[in-house]
């Protein structure tokens, strides 16, 4: 049971019955967390700006996705580690390829640009510094424009933020999350092995 209740059938307004449908038909994000965040009009504007993120702009949805995930695991939040968006499905991303962000850095299943934009959200879960480099930057502007950039950056930055209000939710625990995709396990042993 999460520490905050879902919205309640007669306390949905259409408009929150129209996000929680549309979080139900592309899978992302998760039917439950915008059951809660649609019950104030803040979460209902934060779910429409976050579908704005992660399905709008310049940058292909499955490289966001693969960074959603990505940053998802670093902090061992079992809810977004499980959620998989159905439209990064149909646009081909595979679980083959998530199972492999493990070892982002030297599997060949990813594009440069997608290894580039992988290794940016982990440095973003590293802390406030983590990004704060020319060097970010300089390696970024070999595969990215400008406006991907910042695109990427408010994509990894929301992703942060609200990754760490929703993991505090306790929608589905890392444990549990560990049940249901036993690949996050190799997440935990890679840990043991840096340690």
């Amino acid at each position: 049971m999460p520490r905050i209740r879902y919205i309640e059938e007669d306390e949905k307004t259409e408009e929150a019955k129209a996000l929680i449908a549309q979080s139900e038909e592309r899978g992302a994000p998760d039917p439950r967390v915008v059951s809660i965040m649609v019950r104030t009009k803040a979460g209902v504007a934060w779910v429409k700006y976050w579908n704005s993120l992660l399905y709008d702009g310049i940058l292909p949805h499955t490289l966001k996705e693969l960074c959603r995930i990505q940053m998802s695991m670093e902090t061992r939040c079992g809810y977004c580690s499980t959620v998989r968006s159905k439209v990064a499905k149909t646009e081909g991303l595979e679980e083959q390829k998530v199972a492999q962000l493990i070892n982002y850095q030297t599997s060949d299943v990813f594009s440069d640009r997608e290894r580039a934009a992988i290794h940016y959200a982990t440095l973003f879960k590293t802390g406030d510094d983590g990004v704060d480099s020319e060097k970010v930057y300089d390696d970024l502007r070999e595969l990215f424009s400008e406006e991907e950039i910042i695109e990427l950056g408010l994509f990894c930055a929301e992703t942060d933020g609200a990754g760490k209000l929703v993991r505090s939710f306790k929608v589905l625990s890392w444990e549990d999350a560990c049940e249901i995709n036993p690949l996050l396990l190799d997440v935990e042993e890679a840990d043991k092995d840096v340690a």
